[in-house]
């Protein structure tokens, strides 16, 4: 795992900052980081016409002491538990950029965040501001949920084997879940899902038997992902190669597994092509229950 020496939090309510801080101290202590606390707020009223420039400044100095002082009230028990740790509120209409520009004045590392949940049926919901931080964050982005790490927990990395081109996120992938693993006193595990392919072994007419077939490809995978972890310098446990849509693969395996953390890879994008985070992890995201940690490509 890449060095972690800037742990940056996002607190954005009092519920969200217990479980979000407990797990952020937890990484900034196991990795002896500093802990860097992010706040954004924003009020329209407060930016008025330049006819207003005064009242509009003093409204806004008002309100950023506010938030100021309540993000203390949240951070005392972290300050308590953490050696190093700093704390910044920030003015952004878009919660998404004051969290990158924060990230990039404290160096991060590491992004840890809430995930948006509904208050009466705790389903995930993904927002424009999850979309837009996944996308554009340079550093790997923790999306956590309101429940505690059990001891020992299950790290599941999910990684592509077949195609040559993503060899560097692989490895930082494997790198990255491995590096939690050691932190989090846990396993990490491998997972790989590949095409159906069942259907159309007659019509293809493929010598050998479907379970013939698979056994091979799931050799082969093994084969790719052992190669895989070499380059990356880190040992896993189990490898779940399993047949099927990767977002439905990584979902089951995940809850089979009793995952705490999934970490995935997404691919950056520019332009036109910006609207898109990345197929295989937005269908994972908007599914997925447990922790995920985001990786950008190298």
């Amino acid at each position: 795992m890449p060095t972690m020496k800037n742990i940056l939090v996002v607190l954005e309510s009092a519920d969200e900052a217990r479980y979000v801080l407990d797990k952020a101290v937890a990484l900034a202590v196991a990795n002896h980081a500093k802990l860097h606390a992010v706040r954004v707020v924003y009020e329209g009223v407060a930016d008025l016409s330049s006819g207003a420039v005064e009242a509009s400044t003093d409204l806004k100095t008002f309100i950023l002491a506010s938030e100021e002082s309540e993000l203390e009230d949240w951070l005392d028990d972290a300050r308590r538990r953490v050696a190093d740790l700093d704390a910044v509120t920030v003015w952004n209409p878009r919660t998404w950029e004051g969290v990158l520009h924060a990230a990039e004045q404290a160096g991060a590392d590491l992004i840890v965040r809430a995930v948006t949940t509904h208050h009466r049926f705790g389903d995930v919901i993904r927002t424009p501001d999850d979309w837009h931080l996944l996308r554009h964050a340079k550093a790997p982005v923790m999306l956590v949920k309101p429940r505690p790490w059990v001891k020992a927990p299950v790290i599941l990395c999910a990684v592509d084997p077949f195609d040559d081109a993503h060899e560097p996120l692989n490895v930082a992938l494997l790198q990255e879940a491995q590096g939690l693993a050691a932190v989090l006193g846990g396993d990490m595990m491998v997972v790989v899902a590949y095409p159906l392919f069942e259907p159309w072994v007659g019509q293809l007419g493929a010598t050998g038997s479907y379970e013939e077939i698979r056994r091979s490809i799931e050799e082969d995978i093994r084969t790719r992902v052992d190669d895989l972890a070499r380059s990356a310098g880190v040992r896993f446990g189990n490898l779940y190669a399993e047949e099927g849509h990767a977002a439905e693969v990584l979902t089951r395996v995940a809850a089979d597994t009793g995952a705490e953390l999934l970490v995935l890879g997404t691919h950056a994008r520019d332009g036109v092509q910006g609207l898109l985070l990345g197929n295989t992890a937005e269908r994972v995201l908007h599914v997925i229950d447990t922790d995920v940690v985001t990786v950008h490509a190298p």
